[in-house]
């Protein structure tokens, strides 16, 4: 029997993660107008500097994953595909204008996608409820596209942006894949954290490098962005999944990233106002009752 202590830290554990998993959608409404490649090139520069006390502790095991080529091809192939790729594509759909809420759920379809690839690539059987499960998620999310362009009288710029969120989506899936693969392979998550930040820094420094105009960082809004990023969208997010996978919750934190689409609505709506018509409401529905299907686990 969980002991009410034990269900009240879940509880807050459960919130926070889904607070700080949606907050990334959000900090990308923040950055408005501005470059999305310099913020999140600023970031990860963020994150290195907060996490330089904690490196100090782990200092040999850094050590040991900068001597050991696996390791180093791991973090490497996680952070280009698992963030770099991904977080390109969703600031840039964002900052082209498709809302934070309808980006979320596109990319809430990852755990779909990688238990339909994991059949194919990986020898996982997927359940007939699971396959039908896949086709109504799908089939939502169409049907969110088709609505938005019938709504923008087809302009094709609008269709075009949602590719975006579904590239991301797949990067996102072949990241996951690739851990799946090479599960065997342990590296801590401060290190982890650490050396990926330092990938992501090295590959938004290149996009940078190549844009004719950087915007003026001084104002307070705009650090309050990136703060809001390396604090909430990285550390804390990233913190309370590693304490919720020790804590023996896999399942329980893999359904609870379906719960970011709604949550990053209503903030969305709360706090910028962006609203949904009845096309993304009917089809944001029908996607996550698909995505249920595919997680459902009877006890």
């Amino acid at each position: 029997m969980i002991s009410s202590k034990v269900r009240l830290i879940n509880m807050l554990l459960s919130a926070g993660f889904v607070l700080t998993w949606s907050s990334g959608f959000i900090g990308a409404i923040l950055v408005g107008d501005n470059n999305p490649f310099q913020i999140l090139f600023l970031r990860f520069l963020v994150v290195i500097v907060l996490l330089l006390p904690v490196i100090i502790i782990f200092k040999k095991n850094l050590l040991s994953i900068l001597m050991d080529f696996n390791k180093i091809k791991f973090i490497v192939i996680t952070a280009l595909f698992g963030q770099f790729i991904y977080l390109v594509c969703v600031f840039y759909a964002i900052k082209l204008g498709l809302q934070a809420g309808i980006v979320a759920l596109i990319a809430a379809l990852q755990p779909v996608a990688t238990a339909l690839l994991s059949g194919t690539l990986l020898k996982e059987k997927l359940m007939l409820r699971q396959w039908l499960g896949l086709g109504i998620g799908l089939f939502g999310t169409c049907f969110v596209i088709i609505g938005r362009t019938l709504i923008n009288q087809g302009d094709p710029l609008s269709t075009w942006i949602y590719l975006l969120p579904f590239i991301s989506m797949l990067s996102l899936t072949a990241s996951t894949i690739y851990q799946k693969k090479n599960v065997k392979i342990e590296i801590k998550l401060p290190p982890l954290m650490f050396i990926q930040s330092i990938i992501n820094v090295i590959a938004f420094s290149v996009i940078c490098m190549f844009q004719t105009h950087l915007d003026d960082w001084s104002g307070f809004d705009n650090w309050f962005a990136v703060l809001w990023l390396a604090l909430f969208s990285t550390l804390g997010a990233y913190g309370l999944l590693a304490i919720m996978l020790r804590r023996g919750e896999l399942n329980k934190t893999a359904s609870l990233i379906y719960l970011e689409p709604p949550t990053t609505m209503i903030f969305a709506y709360l706090w910028f106002g962006q609203l949904l018509n009845i096309y993304e409401i009917t089809g944001s529905i029908i996607a996550l009752s698909g995505v249920v299907m595919v997680i459902y686990r009877r006890a």
